[in-house]
């Protein structure tokens, strides 16, 4: 009976469906927190390259999960294809040191319209995305749960230049993608400097 009931609780984890992950920056990458049961492990998004497809931002890496106790398990060639977008009412990043002089215009046109999500002003600008996770293998990533549809939600709060810029970025992305006035060469010009700084040493 002792077995009988351990094994229908292992069942019961593992059949447990996880909705959704909240990231913060992390570097180039993106890091958060999963609980299950008693347990808290540690999850990991690195993207290594960013493309549009449909007119929607695609992020591609690798994520990384590590149990309380030994080493973290990674599984890479992940999709996160953008969902959705919410606004911010604080001020933008500022504009990163190094961009290519044609993605100035960017940062004006940004803050001529309004936030694609929440009306914040001329100021606004991208405060968290909502990606949707292509399907994870929850036993290849040692986590007793079904990760097969996951929304991964990025709060865009950066702590240092490499995140500041890349908030920047992904600001200017999604205005030139989803804007008032969308911009094909402005999109491209931002994914070009968002792989730049994914492939960076």
């Amino acid at each position: 009976m002792y077995t009988q009931k351990k094994n229908a609780m292992s069942e019961s984890a593992v059949n447990r469906k996880l909705h959704s992950i909240h990231a913060l920056p992390n570097g180039r990458g993106f890091a958060g927190q999963i609980e299950a049961g008693k347990a808290t492990y540690r999850f990991t998004f690195i993207p290594k390259t960013a493309t549009s497809v449909n007119g929607k931002l695609v992020l591609t890496g690798s994520v990384k999960v590590k149990a309380p106790a030994g080493q973290p398990r990674a599984v890479d060639k992940i999709t996160a294809t953008l969902l959705a977008t919410q606004g911010s009412i604080t001020n933008p990043p500022p504009m990163p040191a190094q961009l290519p002089a044609e993605l100035e215009p960017a940062r004006q046109t940004a803050r001529d319209s309004l936030p694609v999500t929440d009306s914040t002003g001329h100021l606004g600008s991208v405060a968290v995305m909502y990606l949707k996770l292509s399907p994870l293998d929850g036993r290849a990533l040692g986590l007793p749960m079904d990760l097969s549809s996951v929304q991964l939600n990025l709060r865009l709060y950066p702590a240092s230049e490499i995140e500041r810029d890349l908030h920047w970025l992904y600001s200017a992305l999604i205005e030139a993608m989803q804007g008032e006035r969308p911009s094909e060469q402005r999109a491209a010009g931002c994914l070009n400097e968002i792989n730049r700084i994914f492939k960076a040493d």
